[in-house]
């Protein structure tokens, strides 16, 4: 008997981002150079069957809330802002490329968003 199982998940691995409240974070999305005019979307989680219904951002609509979306096609590479970080904000990411035929490519990120940094660390950085 040969079984299949069919999970609804993505990437191999995916790239551990860590940041603070309060702060801001960029999270870098590599695509191939054949996508670089496909519709690039960012959202929670790590199904990616139901990513782009729910992106937080599309390169469609490049500033929504605290997020902006960037795209340098000459180095095929899409970025993501976050602002105003908050711990809730921690989890899983998947960058989307969307392609008109077949499944859309994915990425993966994990984001950590610790407390806010000591009093004593944010004096010295200003």
């Amino acid at each position: 008997m040969l079984f299949i199982s069919l999970t609804d998940s993505c990437c191999d691995h995916s790239t551990n981002i860590q940041s603070y409240e309060g702060g801001s974070v960029s999270i870098s999305c590599v695509y191939n150079s054949q996508y670089r005019n496909n519709l690039k979307y960012i959202c929670r989680g790590k199904q990616p069957s139901t990513c782009l219904q729910q992106a937080l951002i599309t390169s469609d609509n490049k500033r929504k809330g605290r997020f902006r979306l960037t795209d340098d096609k000459v180095s095929r590479k899409f970025t993501v802002s976050i602002t105003s970080l908050t711990q809730e904000d921690s989890g899983s990411y998947l960058c989307g490329v969307h392609r008109n035929t077949g499944l859309d490519v994915f990425s993966a990120a994990e984001l950590e968003v610790k407390g806010q940094r000591s009093q004593i660390y944010q004096t010295i950085l200003h």
